[in-house]
Formats: C-alpha cells, structure tokens, sequence
C-alpha cells in the first residue's frame, strides 16, 4: 500500500496529533491505517468471493440455477409425449434437490432428458423413411 495514502494526509494527521497532545506517532497511525485498509479490502474480497462466485450459493450459481429451474420447468410440462417408454424415469426429479447442489446433476439430468427426446425422434425418422414406399 505504499504510495497509495497521499504525504499530505499523513501531514494533516501529524499536526492533528500534535494539536490533539497525543502520544501516537504519526508512523504508528499510518501503520495502523494501512493494516485497517488491507483488513477492509481483505474482508470484501472474501464477501465478493463468497456472494458472487460460491458454486452452490454466489449469485453466479444462483442465476445459473434459475436457469436450469426453467428449463426443468418446462420440459416437466412438455410431458412424457416425446419421450419413448424406456425413457420416462427421466422426469422424476426432485427440483428441490437444485437449491442445495451446484446444479450440475440437474444439468445432466436436463441433457439426458433432451438426448433421449432426439433419439427418439431419430427413431422415428428411421421408422418413416425405411417403411416409405420407394419411387422407381
């Protein structure tokens, strides 16, 4: 932090001491302003860290959840329609499970759910073009 504190707060604060018949060196305030200003930043560094960037409760995580939560949500309400019969255990899941997770097992949950619904749809391509009756 040096050079960071301007000399002519430190002189400001030399008379201050002077003026006040403190004991305090001025050296001793400037250590101790320095330490209270590392401590400060320190300390929201750690708030910052843990708020924003904690992988099961920053805000981070919290919006990628969101996320995952909706489109959860929606592919709950699309139904089993377009799943085929082997894959319907796939929408049993419990969404209260997301909030205390990092949201990764909800999202391989969600690409499980949106491969088997493409394989099955590659199925019935499959179905459809081989029974299609063939021009000569």
């Amino acid at each position: 932090m040096e050079g960071m504190i301007s000399r002519e707060l430190v002189e400001l604060q030399k008379y201050a001491l002077i003026e006040s018949e403190s004991r305090m060196s001025v050296e001793t305030w400037a250590k101790g302003l320095v330490i209270k200003l590392l401590e400060t930043t320190h300390g929201q560094w750690l708030y910052r860290n843990v708020v924003v960037h904690d992988k099961t409760t920053g805000d981070l995580a919290s919006c990628r959840k969101e996320e995952i939560r909706d489109a959860l949500e929606e592919q709950l309400v699309l139904g089993e329609e377009e799943l085929a019969e082997e894959d319907r255990f796939l929408l049993e899941i419990n969404l209260d499970d997301l909030d205390h997770s990092t949201g990764e097992e909800q999202t391989y949950w969600l690409l499980a759910l949106q491969a088997a619904k493409e394989a099955r749809q590659l199925r019935l391509q499959q179905i459809n073009t081989a029974t299609a009756p063939r021009a000569n």
